[in-house]
């Protein structure tokens, strides 16, 4: 059995929804479709004033300027999509709660995994993890596509407490996942 009491802040809350971002599917779709719309735009405007007949001076000036925009866009995107979600989750503090809790203590036994917070109780089986990421601050347990136990580095003693760990979680998760 594992027990651990997290304390979490703002950072952990953003570098978790960071991560799900870079690498989930939909977060992959969603900065790759995003980095390709000013290029699209782009030419489509170009071809716009082309049929429509304008100077080719103009047109030559508006093809490099948003040439220019286009390049910057590639490769500055996915700062600005971090930085606009990064603004929106502070929004959501502003605004109320966020949906998770500053203090909590997680246990795991070989049932189920318990989280205890000062609003909440709560128990999830062991047969609902999806994915358990190690990222080099933190160790998220996914239970849904969306939504993961966020388990700070610094809630371990040190990297032997860390691996029995991630040895008990992922052999928790394997057992259940072949029983189905």
């Amino acid at each position: 059995m594992f027990e651990f009491k997290i304390n979490l802040d703002d950072d952990d809350y953003l570098l978790f929804n960071q991560y799900h971002l870079l690498n989930s599917p939909s977060g992959k779709k969603l900065l790759s479709v995003n980095r390709f719309i000013a290029p699209i735009i782009s030419l489509m405007l170009i071809f716009i004033f082309c049929i429509s007949g304008a100077d080719l001076g103009l047109i030559i000036v508006e093809a490099i300027i948003l040439g220019i925009i286009s390049i910057w866009w590639l490769f500055n995107s996915k700062k600005k999509i971090l930085k606009s979600m990064n603004k929106r989750i502070m929004k959501l503090k502003k605004e109320g709660r966020l949906p998770y809790s500053n203090e909590a203590i997680l246990k795991f036994d070989d049932e189920r995994i318990h989280e205890i917070t000062p609003n909440t109780e709560n128990t999830t089986k062991y047969s609902l993890i999806e994915k358990v990421a190690v990222t080099e601050k933190a160790i998220y347990i996914y239970i849904s596509s969306i939504q993961a136990y966020i388990l700070p580095i610094t809630a371990f003693s040190g990297e032997m407490e860390k691996q029995k760990f991630l040895e008990f979680i992922n052999r928790k998760a394997e057992i259940l996942k072949d029983t189905k």
